[in-house]
């Protein structure tokens, strides 16, 4: 739907469960997450994405089969 997309699926979930936008962080590597992770606190974008995916995030981390999503976790500190 027009009014659709991800960002409008996460904005609900915040509403819904009292969530502030700059409490998520969001992973993504098509151009069609670009949306999301300009709306998440924090926009991951994964090391297999295009130039203008990883323009659009915060932080750049490494391939999903080099464990891309633990080392953002780790850069951030979520996990040790």
């Amino acid at each position: 739907p027009k009014d659709g997309g991800k960002s409008a699926g996460i904005r609900r979930y915040l509403e819904e469960h009292g969530l502030d936008r700059s409490e998520i962080m969001a992973f993504g590597d098509g151009e069609n997450d670009i949306d999301m992770l300009k709306f998440a606190g924090i926009g991951v974008a994964m090391g297999n994405s295009s130039d203008l995916v990883k323009a659009a995030a915060d932080y750049v981390t490494d391939t999903i089969d080099n464990d891309g999503i633990e080392k953002a976790l780790r850069h951030f500190g979520l996990i040790d």
